[in-house]
């Protein structure tokens, strides 16, 4: 036997131990980004960081998702592994004593170097995983969101007119009522506890979580989907409802080269510049200096835009026009055809369920401005690994392509009950906080 079969077979147990962990995850899963951004100094501990944040990403699937529940999920797993390793050791010695003759020296050179930490019980205490949770790199788990927002070959991208088609919204989050919190989420005093605002970037077609960003509910959802719009692809096509009808918007999406469909439910004033056909006309919208509070943020020097305004009846209603607002302007895109792909917007909302219900991000647990960030970090990663198998799935499922499966996990407008320390639970009883909107 060569000198090197220790390492191997401790290597090879490290990697049954992480697909053991990641479960159907690990396909998904960058283990090589991980250990390229792996501190060569570290202890190679029970709880190192890959197997941390695979950890917190598994127990983002879970409806209890305590701390006692992911040692417990983690000590089952360890304790399997165990006895596997003791069948490696076994397999090694007896390769030793049929294949290789008895060395001189200590009886040690003939064992298998592994640590004495991976061949022993873990301890149900939470103590060491939540410490190891708060070692784990913001920038580690950025690296593993990163790679989980990237389509899989067999995945469907929604395009129009060779442009990729991205989908946004924002909805609030309920955070626990800790200094730390409240230091970092300066909230308004009508909410009994602080609430979070998150904002979304979703890939229509695949449902990925592309992008997103969190702040304070004093922050508005423009300022703060502002802040994320420098990562969206130019060339590449939004729908927003018409909060995003704002000057502000449009000047932001034309800076970083994406179109835009929002309707227009609002009284604006323009000018017609060149008529298509009925209800399709070319228009010019003035800027209102001094009014935008966007527009000062982000410095945008734009005094008008030309945009595309198409009118139609609603078929619901004969006697209300639905107007949209766009801008693309080759009149080779007939107005039908954009009506049509806007009409497709419903999907933000069921993925916005999805990523508070399913999740169980509706209340995040985090105690601290750290925690929150990971939690939620490992929350979207779980929901992108979970929308990659669906992408995968659909190919041989007998679901139709209209049917949201992911649907099928969670009933709606489920109530949900939380206590004064955040946990979740299936029913209600005495000395609870109440029920929860999601």
């Amino acid at each position: 036997m060569k000198e090197n079969r220790s390492l191997q077979l401790s290597l090879e147990m490290k990697s049954i131990m992480q697909q053991d962990l990641a479960g159907i995850f690990y396909n998904y899963f960058p283990f090589d980004k991980l250990n390229d951004l792996k501190n060569p100094k570290s202890r190679d501990r029970v709880f190192n960081e890959p197997n941390t944040l695979l950890t917190m990403v598994l127990t983002m699937t879970q409806e209890d998702k305590s701390l006692q529940n992911s040692v417990n999920i983690y000590g089952m797993i360890h304790d399997k592994n165990i006895e596997r390793l003791r069948n490696k050791e076994l397999e090694f010695k007896d390769t030793l004593k049929t294949n290789v003759k008895p060395r001189k020296g200590r009886p040690k050179l003939n064992q298998l170097k592994i640590q004495k930490s991976k061949t022993r019980e873990v301890s149900r205490n939470t103590s060491a995983y939540t410490q190891a949770r708060q070692r784990i790199n913001l920038e580690l788990m950025d690296t593993v969101f990163r790679e989980s927002t990237k389509t899989p070959v067999t995945g469907h991208q929604s395009k129009f007119y060779g442009k990729d088609v991205y989908i946004t919204d924002g909805t609030y989050l309920q955070l626990q009522d800790t200094e730390s919190i409240k230091q970092k989420f300066n909230n308004s005093t009508m909410h009994s506890y602080p609430r979070g605002l998150l904002q979304v970037i979703i890939a229509q077609g695949t449902g990925l979580v592309t992008d997103y960003g969190l702040d304070s509910d004093k922050i508005g959802e423009l300022e703060l989907f502002g802040k994320i719009i420098g990562n969206m692809k130019p060339n590449s096509l939004l729908l927003a409802d018409a909060l995003y009808n704002c000057f502000a918007i449009f000047s932001l999406l034309k800076r970083q080269g994406v179109d835009v469909i929002v309707p227009g439910k609002r009284i604006r004033k323009y000018t017609v510049l060149k008529k298509n056909s009925a209800g399709d006309e070319i228009v010019r919208i003035p800027n209102a200096p001094g009014k935008s509070k966007t527009y000062k943020m982000f410095k945008l020097k734009d005094k008008y835009l030309d945009l595309r305004r198409i009118e139609t009846k609603n078929p619901e209603n004969e006697e209300e026009n639905i107007i949209l607002y766009t801008s693309l302007l080759d009149k080779k895109i007939h107005k039908e055809e954009i009506f049509l792909k806007y009409f497709s917007r419903w999907d933000i909302e069921i993925s916005i369920r999805e990523i508070k219900a399913i999740m169980g991000l509706n209340v995040i647990r985090g105690r601290t401005h750290d925690m929150v960030l990971k939690e939620l970090k490992a929350g979207l990663i779980a929901y992108n690994f979970i929308r990659k198998i669906i992408i995968e799935s659909a190919l041989e499922s007998a679901f139709p392509p209209e049917t949201d499966i992911i649907q099928a996990f969670y009933e709606i407008d489920k109530p949900v009950l939380m206590d004064k320390l955040g946990r979740i639970y299936n029913r209600w009883s005495p000395g609870r906080l109440g029920f929860i909107d999601n």
